[in-house]
């Protein structure tokens, strides 16, 4: 990694190391009509320094898969155009994590459709980390923190194992204080790849699905005889 932060960015490069992440989403035994993933991506610290940078999204399979990135992929025209950055100092030595608590996020919101039995879908972004606000900043380590949540259209009958989950990258400047900023080291992904489980099939192994989809047939039960007792009586 380029430990300079460029004052002139005219490539991904010159922005910072790249952070990857893969989102898998995966049904069990049970069809899924339609489910929306929305995640949250750190965009800048609460002193308007960039965080992340997006310069990829790629999803799979193409035609079931799609998210809102035209103002969020590479917003900056990098590599069409030369940009000038800034970046103000800043004191980030108690913020243990930079997530959508502690700045700025930004959303990407993705659609899930006609999700068969036993099936995988992915979404695939990549990122770049803004060198320059980690070098202007006092910090040992941090950790970035990229948040996610899955939703379905029938939230009353299909349980979603883990509907909240995140995946982050530690970051930390080595050197002791006073030294000339040389960047950051990037570390490994906190959890690897993340995995956004509709593990219907297992929950109705379980019985959880079972017993949800009986109550809702027992219930459709009790108010289609409430409503034919109602239409004996005005007969009568």
């Amino acid at each position: 990694m380029d430990n300079e932060v460029k004052t002139t960015v005219n490539t991904f490069n010159d922005i910072g190391p790249e952070f990857k992440f893969s989102l898998k989403v995966s049904t069990g035994n049970f069809p899924v009509n339609i489910a929306y993933l929305t995640v949250s991506l750190p965009s800048d610290t609460a002193g308007g320094n960039p965080l992340l940078y997006v310069t990829g999204v790629n999803t799979a399979p193409a035609g079931d898969v799609s998210c809102e990135v035209a103002s969020l992929v590479n917003p900056l025209k990098i590599s069409e155009k030369p940009y000038t950055p800034s970046f103000s100092k800043e004191n980030l030595m108690s913020t243990e994590e930079l997530n959508c608590k502690t700045a700025k996020c930004q959303p990407m919101k993705c659609v899930l459709k006609d999700m068969g039995m036993m099936s995988d879908f992915f979404v695939n972004v990549t990122t770049r980390i803004w060198n320059g606000t980690f070098a202007a900043s006092s910090f040992q380590s941090t950790v970035l923190t990229v948040s996610t949540e899955i939703e379905t259209s029938q939230p009353e009958l299909l349980v979603i194992s883990h509907k909240h989950l995140t995946v982050g990258v530690t970051i930390s400047k080595p050197g002791v204080k006073g030294e000339i900023p040389v960047g950051v080291i990037v570390g490994s992904v906190i959890g690897g790849l993340l995995l956004l489980a509709l593990v219907i099939g297992l929950l109705w192994k379980f019985g959880f699905f079972r017993r949800k989809y009986q109550q809702l047939m027992k219930n459709t039960d009790e108010d289609q005889a409430e409503t034919e007792g109602l239409q004996e009586n005005a007969a009568a």
